[in-house]
């Protein structure tokens, strides 16, 4: 990268709202800081193999939106699993079964597939904060979730 382009990328980091505050020292400080910062990771680029920043793939673990055909295959082993008809899930009945059916999709649509509450809710017609309250549940070990209880070894077996 040339001289110039360096400059550039310094004033544009530079005009950042946060910096406005800023002192003519503190300011600087900080340019100096951003060119030297610049300077020794282009020097660790160079030392390094291209093989150490090679993307790593994580098991089980997805950074997209599951598509809705994963997502209806997990309601419908959960159905078949706990012998809940999936109208009655997704509509606003609260029965213990069916509350308890629709906390495991919450638990095992925001662990292995990482949605988000919001995703989650719109999906069963819920808010993100009834999600959230599902996932908490499951996390302070609450009603469903209590160590006596066999759900743990049941949300294992779905999940895998």
């Amino acid at each position: 990268m040339t001289k110039n382009k360096v400059f550039t990328e310094i004033k544009l980091a530079m005009r950042a709202g946060h910096y406005r505050d800023l002192t003519f020292k503190e300011k600087k400080i900080y340019k100096n800081a951003f060119k030297n910062g610049y300077k020794l990771a282009k020097i660790h680029c160079k030392k390094r193999s291209p093989e150490f920043y090679k993307p790593r793939r994580i098991v089980s673990y997805s950074f997209a939106k599951p598509s809705t055909r994963i997502i209806d295959s997990i309601i419908n082993r959960v159905c078949v699993r706990y012998e809940v008809h999936k109208k009655s899930l997704m509509a606003k009945v609260r029965t213990q079964d069916i509350v308890r059916a629709r906390n495991i999709i919450h638990n095992i649509l925001y662990e292995k597939y990482n949605m988000n509450l919001t995703d989650i809710g719109r999906y069963f017609g819920q808010d993100h904060t009834t999600v959230l309250h599902s996932i908490e549940m499951k996390r302070d070990q609450k009603r469903f979730w209590s160590p006596e209880q066999s759900l743990w070894q049941e949300f294992e077996e779905l999940i895998s």
